[in-house]
Order: C-alpha cells, then sequence, then structure tokens
C-alpha cells in the first residue's frame, strides 16, 4: 500500500520532474519560431484555465471524485490549489512532448479543404447532444457524458479551422497526444490506488481497464488532444497568413507602374514652355511675340511707309 500524498507532494514527486526533463530537452528555435510557439503555449495556458474551471467545478460538487483528508490545503470554486496547478502543468508536459517530437506547421494547398471541416464541426457538435444524452439515461453516465459533452464544441471549432490540416498530418497529432497521456494514465493510476483522490462508482460506469477508470483515461487523452490541436492549429494560421501576406504583396508589386523611361512626364506634351527657351506661350492664344518685338515691328512699318 502506497502511502498517500497531498496534491501538492504528487506534483513534486510525478509531475515537476518530468516537466524540467521536457522542458530541458525542448528544441531551440530560432527567435521567430520560439516566440510563436511561446505564445501559442501562453494562450492553450490561459484558455485551459478559462474552459475547465467551470467544468471541473461542477464535476467536483455534484461528487464526481473527491480528495482524501488532508490531501488539500486550499481551494477555490470547490477546486484544489493542486488541480489548478495541474491546468498549466498538463498544457506543458504536451507542449513540450510536442515540440520535442516535431511537427511542420507549414500550410498547403488543400487545407481548407471543406469536406475535412464540415465532417469535424458535425461530429463534435454531435458529442454535446449525445453526451447530455447519456447524462439523462443514468446517474452512472454523468462523467462519461459531460466529458464528451464538454469536449465537442472544441473539436467543432478546431476542426471547423484546420481540419484539412489536421486530415493531412493525422500521425503527428494523434502520436504527441498518445505518449503524454500514456504517462498520465499511469500516474492517475498510482494517485487513485494511493487514495489522494478518489473516483466516484455513483457517477461513472465501472469501466475501468487496469484498476483507471475509463472517464479518467478518456479525460486525459481529451485533454491532451485539445491541447495539441490548438497548439499546431496556431502555429499553422500564422503561416498560412504569412502566405497570404506575402502574396498581397506580390500582387501589389505587379500592379504598381514604374516611370522610369527617360521621359519627363511633367504636364508640358513634350515642349519646355519656361522662360529662356526662346518661345514664350503664355496662356490664352498661341505663340504671342514678347512686347518689344511688336514695337519694332511697328517702327520698321512706318519708316517704309515714308
Amino acid at each position: 500500500m502506497l502511502p498517500t500524498l497531498t496534491y501538492l507532494q504528487f506534483h513534486l514527486v510525478f509531475s515537476l520532474p518530468i516537466l524540467l526533463v521536457l522542458w530541458y530537452l525542448a528544441p531551440r528555435y530560432d527567435e521567430r519560431r520560439r516566440r510563436r510557439a511561446t505564445a501559442g503555449i501562453v494562450i492553450l495556458v490561459a484558455i485551459a484555465y478559462a474552459y475547465t474551471t467551470p467544468w471541473i467545478s461542477y464535476m467536483i460538487r455534484r461528487g464526481t471524485w473527491w480528495y482524501a483528508d488532508g490531501a488539500v490545503l486550499v481551494r477555490a470554486l470547490s477546486i484544489p490549489l493542486g488541480e489548478y496547478l495541474y491546468f498549466a502543468i498538463q498544457t506543458l508536459i504536451v507542449a513540450f512532448a510536442l515540440h520535442r517530437l516535431g511537427f511542420d506547421p507549414t500550410f498547403r494547398d488543400g487545407d481548407f479543404d471543406r469536406r475535412p471541416r464540415i465532417a469535424g464541426v458535425v461530429v463534435g457538435l454531435g458529442m454535446v447532444p449525445t453526451g447530455l444524452w447519456l447524462v439523462s439515461l443514468d446517474a452512472s453516465f454523468l462523467y462519461l457524458g459531460g466529458l464528451i459533452a464538454w469536449v465537442g464544441p472544441v473539436l467543432a471549432l478546431q476542426w471547423s479551422v484546420g481540419g484539412g490540416y489536421l486530415v493531412r498530418t493525422p500521425q503527428v497529432w494523434l502520436t504527441a497526444t498518445l505518449l503524454p497521456s500514456i504517462y498520465f494514465w499511469i500516474v492517475d493510476r498510482v494517485a487513485i490506488g494511493m487514495g489522494t483522490w478518489i473516483i466516484s462508482t455513483e457517477f461513472t460506469t465501472g469501466v475501468a481497464p487496469f484498476g483507471l477508470p475509463i472517464e479518467e483515461a478518456l479525460f486525459f487523452f481529451s485533454a491532451s488532444l485539445m491541447t495539441i490541436n490548438g497548439l499546431v492549429l496556431f502555429e499553422w494560421v500564422l503561416d498560412w497568413n504569412d502566405k497570404r501576406g506575402a502574396s498581397t504583396e506580390s500582387t501589389i508589386g505587379r500592379l504598381d507602374p514604374v516611370v522610369d523611361d527617360g521621359v519627363d512626364s511633367s504636364p508640358s506634351n513634350g515642349v519646355d514652355s519656361s522662360p529662356g527657351n526662346g518661345v514664350d506661350s503664355p496662356p490664352g492664344n498661341g505663340v504671342d511675340p514678347a512686347p518689344n518685338d511688336r514695337l519694332d515691328a511697328a517702327t520698321d512699318e512706318r519708316s517704309t511707309d515714308r
């Protein structure tokens, strides 16, 4: 029988060491890729807190799982501090594993194919009523049905954006989802065995391969999947935006006229009418002789008459 750890002790033993190892093994990107990877991770951590907190809080208050006496020191919205830390720790572990495995976020023609995008939206949105229907059948489906309904909208959104890319790169996101999930399954089973947290038998189906409730296995897989999809699609969208900007600049360059043919294009129709070139052409008539020229002409005419 393993000793019961507090939630914070669990993180010190099982979560933080693997997180530090993956951080150390993370690839050294160039500055641009590093900024994008960091931004994606920060955004996904923020989303994890915003989207997961209400659902976890509801499940804890319903009694879907609870914690050993003395395992929790601080709570907020019924959620222990250790659970809040898990939101960030799990996201970071999955993110570092993804970047360690590597992925290509390059946008390619066909990535906006409507068929996989529509299919992903239909499946994702269909998960919501399916999950709620399961919850309505029996109390034992509360965890499973609630999980399905919670995951569905996120998958629908992700596939609506990058379904074509996800269909093109299944090996990347499936592998990057499965490997961290296996680790989370193992340490979750250990924590359940130690009694750090207890899963309700009333609100679960009772299906528990190797002692791990199927709902817990699906939770960690789903959370990892949503994180992986979010990270790869974030950088993929940025690459698409780069290509769109480059295409726009190229089009503008082709349409912009370049005046460099050696001809003065000022409005003078090829004749310089500035003073001093022998032709004075003030507005109002053709070529008007200067006043002195008219006076000389009149004098010559009078001399001829005499």
